[in-house]
């Protein structure tokens, strides 16, 4: 799944310049350490050195080291590689999910991996490298959840080019449980500029030259190593540092203390540019030049700016700032050459199924064809990526080579439909429908049918929408087609959820009959039969159901994701029909808590809402169990066709007498403003509030204004108490 260089330190190469003291001792270690600087400031190295002076320590922290990147870029798989890192590290209890897994990331991943780390006897230090390479809200959102959370044994290392957006540094750096280490203090001075050219390069410098190189280069160290470079070649020093460098002007210096004046050694460096990692065998696969290797291996050896990533020195890479530089300046001068790197370097990663680096090099190539049929045509299993993971190459595709591939749009909709994002599946749909005259979508006649089967895929608030989306793309597949099962499981869903168990059932039938089925239908038809059987109140069956869906989850290894929420949503009413409300109520609460983190496409929020009711009836919390049943009708009121949702809501709360509300009070309040003002009482902030109740947070201080008006009151205590004595709330 990954390579084992996105979990270790770079090796500190013999040029590297030392950086003694910067960032803490072993017994006196920070909750957070935040290294912020530019590019070639020397940030990975400076860490690097302090995780070796730490192993010399009596006894040294346990460490971890995730070098992050774009495809890290979602909550799965930021913590999927958090917790890699950690199992390498020997936590106990720190368990990877697989990448495919949309599961909950909380509850899951992020809150074991706080009690393993909570339980363990050691000290730990958790390396996060290059975190500006992280941007989506919810991912930092979670890194935020975590950093506020994690306990006293853990040290936390941030290493960024930009601040990193995580209000929790705030506490933490007004409690001095944060120690920051910034581009300032990484600048080289006077004494470290001239020990780093006299120890790394032989340069025994006056004074004067070396104000001249610090005036040059401001201390940045990457342009000190590139002087100290150039002039060890024999670039005069007056022509090393004839110009001041900075970010944008460090190609002249680059140039020189790289490769001399050799033109074809620079010819070659630009070539290796296009590699984010690469071993001698991909050089030399993709190069198809004998000389690339040793011109690699000579600026490793002359100024540490190509380095080892392991202590085999197997794989290598060159310094980010430079790499950048020549990429960007090949492709200026020779963009055809560029491409062709990338797509040879595409083939030689694909057929080691690392599929990040194979991406990483179809996009350098503009070849949308290759990524095109590796998303919409499931050709190979290990290609084939978590959703929010190949939501985000897509991102990174121009919109004109979007507009020209209906496959790239058909592949966009669906999982923009199946992960909880109609506006995206209907923007996809409408630019597919565009580019469909010209090319067809593999396993589709037309794209009348891709609608079809992306419609049918996610129900959000229309039910009969789905049904008949599924039911036109049926008439026109017969069973031997692939996706046949995935449609009729979705009709069979949809037939559920308007009431029609029986009709469902038939279809369930149909499936389990029609031999072995793809392994998320193995989980969804058990628990959606026996949802069926439950409504028809056939418990002994159901239970059977039940009972085939945990094997299927254990057999074939499905984790927790949300789409088999329907399954928590089944054991749920199973266990509080069969005398445990407890275990139900929690089972469903805890349901509820993942499917927070995702859209919900098959309504299962709000029936998840009617199982907690029926438990906290069940368990005599009447007050409870009216609260989950406004909140279910609220999510549903506004719904072109909630199915049989609003009838099933009705019927319970005909069952638990709650057709009455009573009292004035009760009737001044809208069933939103009884929600909220039931949490009132707890330690619950607005923001909690509105979370709990799945409304925005402006909302909830609407209902709490609204709640002090109409009870006559202006604090939160008055109010709880005014609610008591209306019997509003116990």
């Amino acid at each position: 799944m990954y390579p084992a260089t996105k979990f270790r330190a770079p090796t500190v190469s013999p040029r590297s310049i030392t950086r003694d003291g910067l960032v803490a001792d072993a017994d006196d270690l920070p909750a957070i350490v935040l290294v912020r600087a530019p590019a070639g400031y020397g940030k990975t190295t400076a860490v690097s050195q302090w995780l070796q002076e730490l192993e010399l320590a009596a006894d040294p922290p346990r460490r971890a080291w995730v070098s992050l990147d774009e495809d890290d870029d979602d909550q799965t798989g930021f913590w999927d590689a958090v917790a890699a890192a950690l199992t390498g590290a020997e936590l106990e209890g720190a368990a990877t999910s697989a990448t495919t897994d949309l599961g909950t990331v909380r509850s899951k991943t992020v809150i074991p991996l706080i009690d393993a780390l909570a339980a363990s006897e050691r000290r730990w230090v958790i390396v996060l490298d290059d975190l500006h390479r992280i941007h989506h809200d919810d991912t930092l959102a979670s890194l935020d959840w975590f950093v506020a959370r994690m306990p006293e044994n853990v040290t936390i290392v941030l290493i960024t080019r930009t601040p990193p957006a995580l209000p929790s540094l705030d506490g933490l750096r007004a409690r001095a449980a944060l120690r920051e280490l910034s581009g300032e203090r990484l600048r080289l001075d006077d004494r470290e500029t001239a020990a780093v050219l006299r120890d790394s390069y032989g340069l025994e410098l006056g004074p004067d030259d070396v104000d001249r190189v610090i005036e040059t280069t401001s201390g940045w160290p990457a342009a000190v190593a590139l002087v100290g470079s150039a002039v060890e070649r024999g670039i005069a020093p007056s022509q090393a540092m004839a110009v001041r460098v900075d970010s944008t002007g460090i190609g002249a210096l680059v140039r020189q203390g790289l490769a001399g004046s050799a033109p074809d050694d620079y010819s070659l460096l630009l070539c290796l540019s296009v590699f984010e990692r690469f071993t001698a065998d991909i050089v030399s696969e993709v190069v198809q030049d004998e000389r690339a290797w040793p011109a690699a291996m000579d600026v490793a050896a002359r100024s540490g700016l190509v380095a080892t990533l392991d202590d085999d020195e197997h794989w290598w890479r060159m310094h980010h700032l430079v790499r950048e530089h020549l990429h960007a300046e090949l492709g200026r001068t020779d963009p055809m050459v560029r491409r062709e790197l990338h797509e040879r370097a595409a083939v030689a990663f694909e057929r080691e199924n690392d599929i990040a680096a194979t991406m990483h090099h179809l996009l350098g190539a503009a070849d949308y064809d290759a990524i095109a049929d590796i998303l919409s045509n499931v050709r190979a299993n290990s290609m084939v990526p978590r959703q929010a993971l190949g939501l985000s190459w897509l991102e990174r595709i121009p919109e004109s080579a979007l507009d020209h591939d209906p496959r790239l749009a058909f592949w966009e909709a669906w999982a923009s439909a199946t992960g909880g994002d109609p506006t995206r599946r209907d923007r996809a749909l409408a630019r597919g429908r565009l580019a469909a005259a010209a090319r067809k979508v593999e396993a589709f006649d037309s794209w009348d049918d891709v609608e079809d089967f992306v419609h049918a895929s996610a129900c959000y608030s229309d039910v009969g929408d789905a049904r008949r989306a599924a039911e036109r793309f049926l008439t026109r597949y017969g069973p031997e087609a692939p996706l046949t099962p995935l449609v009729e499981n979705r009709l069979g869903t949809m037939l559920y959820l308007e009431g029609r168990c029986d009709e469902a059932l038939a279809v369930f039938d149909r499936l389990d009959a029609g031999g072995p089925v793809a392994r998320p239908l193995r989980l969804l038809i058990p628990a959606y039969r026996a949802l069926c059987l439950l409504e028809r109140g056939d418990v002994d069956a159901a239970s059977r159901e039940v009972d085939r869906g945990a094997e299927a989850r254990v057999a074939f290894r499905l984790g927790l994701d949300h789409v088999y929420l329907p399954a928590e949503q089944a054991l749920a009413r199973l266990q509080t029909e069969t005398g445990g409300p407890a275990l139900g109520r929690a089972t469903a609460a805890n349901a509820l808590e993942r499917a927070r983190e995702h859209g919900d496409t098959v309504l299962v929020v709000p029936h998840l809402l009617l199982e907690l009711a029926r438990a906290d009836h069940a368990l005599a919390r009447p007050g409870d169990a009216a609260v989950a049943l406004n909140q279910a009708e609220e999510l549903c009121r506004d719904a072109p066709d909630p199915g049989a949702l609003p009838a099933r809501i009705a019927t319970l709360r005909h069952r638990f007498a709650f057709d009455d509300p009573s009292g004035d009070a009760r009737e001044r309040l809208s069933r939103r403003e009884l929600d909220v003002l039931t949490l009132l009482p707890g330690p619950m902030s607005a923001t909690a509030i509105a979370s709990e109740l799945f409304i925005s947070v402006n909302t909830a201080r609407t209902h709490i204004k609204s709640i002090y008006r109409k009870l006559g009151v202006t604090t939160r205590a008055d109010a709880i108490a005014a609610a008591r004595r209306a019997a509003l709330i116990s």
